[in-house]
């Protein structure tokens, strides 16, 4: 089977350039149908910070919808989130400007009970997801970052994530306490909603490298891509960020299991070329040194610390630990006996209060190399 991925340069104009995208992978929608668009909320930093997905994007996707005849919502859940949470977000981000002005509804993943629905996965055999996805035909809005826990984050990993309301996120970190066990976790919720995804649009307009999501570097990079598959585009993205994709245990996992290509020959590139950005990775992976342990290695040795000046004792970062392992004493405290290393702390925090440290064989990657 082929897949398709369209590649659409970014000059200045995001709607020219997301219209033409979306022609590129002939995608549409009828009249009696309803549209979520699902963009990546995680928290109150902006897309040119490289966090959050861009409004404008999403601005556009609302209006190609309209001119569908189908009435569009959008939403998400962001990190930590609970009842409020998501609206401030959108708000402080400006997307909920533009849901607004462009005539969307927003809705609130945490404003109805979740749907338990049974995967029959590896790890994850059942998950309570956000009650609304199963209501509409999806649009994945995705950022093109790296990420402390799985290297890169796109397509596959904002549907996971966002589609789990509230604290129910902890759970793919309490069982994914490896790579490998979080890739099989985030698969196993991934076939439950894919059926309902009709189209991936990915923000690669300023993604984000090093100490991603939230906490890395932004990176120009001027790109949307597009594709009617997730897999399909991750692996294309990654590729563009000087990846090789199958070193990223939840895409290999996710086409082993024969949710999308097998293989990047499988897939069809549209549009514009495709030029590779090398992208910094996470102070949490070793690249080179493929005799300690293999290509891209995580690094067990790498350990989420507080900066005492930053910290507000806001509390996001106890709230969102998985394992109870932040306490909040003036400011927040790490009881290193239970840390999991999963790094929520490092994604939730808004002030850049929480580091994690290099890893000794990634110091030793970086002299030898």
């Amino acid at each position: 089977m082929k897949y398709s991925v369209a590649v659409v340069d970014f000059k200045g104009d995001v709607k020219e350039a997301v219209r033409r995208a979306v022609k590129l992978v002939d995608w549409s929608c009828s009249p009696s149908e309803s549209i979520l668009i699902k963009p990546n909320m995680i928290n109150s930093k902006t897309s040119e910070e490289g966090v959050t997905t861009d409004p404008t994007i999403v601005s556009a996707l609302i209006e190609i919808v309209k001119d569908f005849g189908c009435k569009v919502y959008v939403g998400d859940s962001p990190g930590n989130a609970h009842p409020g949470k998501a609206r401030e977000v959108f708000s402080l981000t400006g997307m909920l400007k533009a849901i607004e002005e462009s005539g969307a509804e927003f809705l609130e993943f945490e404003g109805e009970p979740p749907k338990v629905v049974q995967t029959n996965g590896v790890v994850i055999r059942s998950i309570g997801l956000a009650s609304c996805i199963f209501k509409h035909r999806i649009i994945n809005v995705p950022k093109l970052k790296t990420h402390m826990q799985t290297l890169m984050t796109g397509a596959i990993k904002n549907l996971v994530f966002g589609c789990i309301p509230g604290s129910g996120k902890g759970i793919l970190h309490q069982v994914g306490v490896t790579p490998n066990r979080m890739a099989k976790a985030m698969v196993d919720v991934y076939s439950a909603v894919r059926p309902f995804v009709s189209l991936n649009v990915m923000d690669a307009i300023v993604c984000m490298d090093g100490n991603g999501p939230t906490g890395g570097n932004p990176l120009r990079v001027n790109k949307i891509l597009t594709s009617k598959d997730a897999l399909a585009l991750d692996m294309i993205s990654f590729k563009m960020a000087g990846i090789d994709p199958f070193k990223v245990p939840y895409i290999r996992e996710a086409s082993q299991r024969g949710l999308g290509p097998k293989s990047l020959g499988e897939i069809d590139l549209l549009g514009d070329s495709l030029e590779e950005v090398k992208f910094v990775l996470p102070s949490t992976f070793i690249s080179r040194v493929s005799s300690l342990a293999g290509y891209f290695t995580p690094l067990v040795t790498a350990s989420p610390s507080i900066i005492p000046e930053r910290c507000t004792g806001c509390g996001n970062c106890a709230e969102a630990c998985p394992a109870d392992a932040i306490a909040l004493d003036d400011i927040a405290k790490i009881d290193r006996s239970k840390c999991i290393k999963c790094y929520v702390c490092h994604e939730v925090c808004e002030f850049d209060a929480v580091e994690v440290k290099k890893g000794f064989f990634e110091i030793i990657d970086r002299w030898i190399f």
